[in-house]
């Protein structure tokens, strides 16, 4: 009796004619060698990349765009980017490099190359609407710069259209007007695109960077008050250590006051010096005043800390966005409102430059106490 276990012969039959059938054939390279070792390379791949991409890509200049859409905009771009680089087409675009504002994030690429899909965005948003927003305030794009994008966006279009369509039939036909003649061809037609891109892309970056500049204006006056405030503590120019204090503090204000208008209170003059006073008047303050001064002079010297970093931390151009920057804005401006009665009661007594003579406040002499600060305050917080 055969065992149940046993395979039959029609099922042996039927799993080695599957077998047979099973094994896939290796399709063919064909065409000339260059053209099947060609086909080998990355190249050829991004050619063929560029084709299938190209089947469902959206007219920029025309079609409503959303996230998917864009993706597939980026990722032609993109193809076509090391496309360029493939045929060693070689044009700078340090542009992107020279006009990105000294403050804003994050840091640009210090050798930048190919196609961002942020530029298409932004001719999109330049044609659409001309003015621009920020922190409140509008800011106007010039109308040449919008006719410009009206005008790259149709370019961009067309070439892409035309690019992947001059690759199709050559990889259908395995490139039957020659290699060397395609890749000719199709560098021309890469360097025109590169070309109208540059040209576009310049003019926008430059209205952009003019732009920022107005809306990074109070950062600047912040950041340049307080490397020249730096520099006088340095040289122990007193004098000009106090009115750079003050110009500090008036920046500061503005600086809030632009931001959060709802938040308005009748400044303190000399707040920074009548801080020190506090603490060189110790015996005539109670333990409460000297605390709040102290705190004030904490939340000062964090405030000038960041500051001094914004050059290469960067920052948002939508400030309140920022949101480390506008949470010790707040805590210092909070530092100055608990600390004005003790602010006001030294203010009668006599100046601190016709009484101290050595020992003056600098960042550089407070960092070792604001260090200390910072590690027990860690400290605490990590305490059962």
């Amino acid at each position: 009796a055969q065992a149940i276990w046993a395979p039959s012969l029609s099922a042996c039959h039927f799993a080695a004619e599957m077998g047979k059938k099973g094994k896939k054939k290796k399709a063919k390279i064909t065409g000339t060698p260059d053209v099947v070792k060609f086909k080998g390379t990355r190249e050829f791949w991004l050619l063929k990349e560029c084709v299938a991409i190209q089947e469902s890509l959206p007219f920029v200049a025309v079609d409503a765009l959303d996230e998917v859409a864009y993706k597939k905009v980026a990722r032609f771009l993109n193809m076509i980017g090391l496309l360029a680089e493939h045929l060693l087409i070689e044009t700078k675009k340090d542009y992107r490099f020279i006009y990105h504002h000294k403050y804003l994030g994050p840091t640009p690429q210090f050798f930048p190359f190919g196609f961002d899909v942020n530029v298409i965005m932004a001719a999109r948003l330049v044609e659409k609407t001309p003015v621009i927003t920020y922190n409140g305030n509008s800011y106007q794009h010039p109308e040449e710069l919008r006719r410009a994008a009206e005008k790259f966006l149709k370019d961009v279009d067309s070439y892409m259209t035309k690019i992947a369509s001059e690759i199709e039939p050559r990889i259908k036909d395995d490139f039957a007007t020659g290699l060397k003649r395609f890749k000719y061809e199709l560098k021309e037609d890469l360097e025109v695109f590169d070309e109208l891109w540059i040209g576009f892309e310049t003019e926008y970056v430059k209205a952009k960077h003019a732009i920022l500049c107005e809306v990074f204006k109070p950062v600047d006056r912040l950041i340049t008050t307080e490397f020249q405030l730096t520099q006088a503590e340095e040289r122990l120019d007193i004098d000009d250590k106090q009115m750079l204090e003050n110009q500090f503090v008036d920046a500061v204000n503005e600086f809030r006051e632009a931001l959060l208008p709802d938040v308005q209170v009748e400044r303190q003059e000399n707040v920074i010096s009548l801080a020190e006073a506090c603490i060189f008047y110790e015996s005539k303050c109670p333990e409460e005043w000297l605390h709040l001064a102290k705190h004030l002079i904490k939340e000062y010297l964090e405030l000038r800390l960041y500051i001094a970093k914004i050059p290469e931390d960067r920052l948002s151009p939508s400030l309140k966005d920022n949101a480390r920057l506008m949470q010790l804005v707040k805590n210092f401006h909070a530092a100055v409102v608990a600390a004005q009665e003790a602010l006001e009661f030294v203010a009668q007594l006599p100046q601190l430059i016709h009484a101290k003579t050595e020992n003056w406040m600098t960042k550089k002499l407070l960092m070792p106490d604001l260090a200390y600060i910072r590690k027990t305050a860690h400290l605490a917080m990590e305490a059962p």
